[in-house]
C-alpha cells in the first residue's frame, strides 16, 4: 500500500511539474501565415523634390522552413504589402488618391525565428529583396521600381490550440530602400511602417 501511494505521488508530481504544454518543443518542419494591419510611410524623393504616401494597408507574411536547432528555425520569407487609395503628399499638396489605385510592396528573402520556451514568446528577422509597385484597377496598369535591400523584425507570443498548431500575436517592423532609375535620374524610395499581426503556425 505504501509503495501504491508513493507511486501515485510520483506521478502526481510529474504531472503537475511538467504540464503538456511546457513539454512542446519547436522543431522540425515550420510554416507560419501572418496577416493584419499596416501603418506608417512611403517616401519617395526625385531630383529635388520629397514625395510621401501614407495610409493603413494590409499586410500577408509567409514563412516556410524547418528547425536548425531546437526552437531556432531557419526559413524562407514572402511579404507583401497592399495600400490602397494612399494620402499623397507632394511638398506640402496633400491629395487622397482613389481606393482604385494602389502601393505595394513585396519583399522576399530568409530568416530566422526563435521562440523562448515553454513561454512561446518569439522574435523574428528576415532580410532580403524588396520593391514596389503601383497599380491602377480601372485602367488595369501597373508600374514598378528596381528592387533594393527590405527587412523585417517581429516580436510576439502564440499559444498552442493543438499538438501541431498555434495561434498568435505580434507587431513588426520593415523597411525596403531602394534606388529606381528614372530617365537618367535617380529616384530612392525609403518605407519605414508598422504592423499589428495575427498568426497561425503549423510546427
Amino acid at each position: 500500500m505504501k509503495k501504491f501511494i508513493c507511486v501515485l505521488l510520483i506521478m502526481s508530481y510529474g504531472i503537475t511539474a511538467f504540464p503538456q504544454n511546457e513539454a512542446k518543443q519547436h522543431d522540425g518542419f515550420y510554416m507560419s501565415a501572418c496577416l493584419g494591419p499596416v501603418f506608417g510611410k512611403i517616401t519617395d524623393k526625385y531630383n529635388s523634390s520629397t514625395m510621401t504616401m501614407t495610409g493603413t494597408g494590409f499586410e500577408l507574411d509567409l514563412k516556410i522552413g524547418a528547425s536548425i536547432t531546437k526552437d531556432l528555425i531557419l526559413h524562407g520569407t514572402l511579404i507583401t504589402k497592399s495600400m490602397p487609395g494612399p494620402k499623397v503628399n507632394n511638398e506640402g499638396s496633400v491629395t487622397t488618391m482613389s481606393d482604385d489605385i494602389s502601393v505595394n510592396e513585396l519583399m522576399y528573402g530568409a530568416g530566422l525565428t526563435y521562440y523562448f520556451m515553454p513561454v512561446n514568446f518569439f522574435v523574428s528577422g528576415s532580410a532580403g529583396i524588396g520593391k514596389f509597385t503601383v497599380s491602377n484597377s480601372t485602367n488595369d496598369t501597373k508600374s514598378k521600381t528596381h528592387s533594393g535591400f527590405s527587412f523585417q523584425l517581429i516580436a510576439g507570443k502564440e499559444w498552442w490550440i493543438s499538438k501541431k498548431w498555434g495561434l498568435g500575436a505580434g507587431i513588426a517592423y520593415s523597411k525596403t530602400h531602394l534606388t529606381n532609375k528614372v530617365d537618367e535620374a535617380e529616384e530612392k524610395l525609403d518605407s519605414n511602417r508598422f504592423s499589428i499581426i495575427l498568426s497561425v503556425t503549423f510546427d
